[in-house]
C-alpha cells in the first residue's frame, strides 16, 4: 500500500525550535567564515513570523547555545569575563533589535508571493548595517579602546566586514525566508495514518 502524506501546521514553539536549531548549527559550521552567518536573518524571521516574546527567545537562544560551545571550546580563555559579558550585551541586544524591526516591517506583508521575499531581503541590508554599527561600538568599548584605538579607526576597519555581512544577509534572506515562510503558511508533510484494511484485502 503506497504511503500517503498530509500537511501538518507547525505551532509557534515548534517553528521557533527549528529556527534555533538551524541558527546554532549554522553559526557553528560557518564560524571560520568571518561575518557569514544566518543568525541575523533568523532573528528577522522570528520577529516577522512569530512575534511576541519570540523576538527575544529565538536570537538569545541561538547566541546563548552557540556561545556556550565557543567559549567552552575554541575561544576558551581568549577573552576576560568582563569583555565577554560586555560584548554579549551589544551582540544580543543587536539581534533582538533586528528581530523587533523585522517584525515591525513584515508582519502585515506575510503573503506567499515573491514580493514578500524581495521586501524581506531588501530590509535585511539596512538592519545588517545598523547591527554592525552597534556591535562595532561595543567592540571598541570593551576591546579596542583599552588598546588605544579610536572609534573612527574601529569603524574604518569594520567596513569590509560589514560588506561581507551584507552579502551574507543577501544570501540567507531569500533562502531562509522562502523556507520558513513556506513552513509557516503551509506546514510540513507528515505520513498519514494508514487507513483501515478493506474486507476484500484480507481474503
Amino acid at each position: 500500500m503506497p504511503m500517503t502524506f498530509r500537511v501538518r501546521n507547525l505551532a509557534k514553539p515548534h517553528l521557533a525550535l527549528v529556527m534555533i536549531t538551524v541558527g546554532v548549527i549554522g553559526r557553528i559550521l560557518l564560524a571560520g567564515a568571518a561575518n557569514i552567518e544566518p543568525v541575523l536573518v533568523l532573528s528577522m524571521l522570528a520577529g516577522a513570523l512569530l512575534g511576541s516574546y519570540y523576538t527575544i527567545v529565538v536570537p538569545v537562544a541561538i547566541m546563548g547555545l552557540s556561545d556556550l560551545y565557543f567559549y567552552l571550546g575554541p575561544y576558551s580563555g581568549q577573552y576576560s569575563t568582563f569583555a565577554i559579558l560586555g560584548l554579549a550585551a551589544f551582540v544580543y541586544s543587536g539581534f533582538v533589535f533586528v528581530a523587533a524591526m523585522g517584525g515591525f516591517a513584515m508582519r502585515r506583508r506575510l503573503v506567499w508571493r515573491t514580493k514578500t521575499i524581495a521586501i524581506f531581503t531588501t530590509i535585511s541590508v539596512p538592519l545588517t548595517i545598523a547591527y554592525d554599527a552597534w556591535t562595532a561600538f561595543g567592540n571598541w568599548l570593551f576591546l579596542s579602546a583599552p588598546l588605544g584605538q579610536t572609534l573612527p579607526e574601529v569603524y574604518g576597519m569594520q567596513v569590509p566586514f560589514t560588506l561581507i555581512h551584507v552579502f551574507s544577509s543577501l544570501l540567507f534572506a531569500p533562502i531562509l525566508g522562502t523556507t520558513f515562510l513556506a513552513l509557516h503558511l503551509h506546514g510540513v508533510p507528515v505520513p498519514s495514518p494508514r487507513s483501515a484494511e478493506r474486507p476484500e484485502d484480507s481474503q
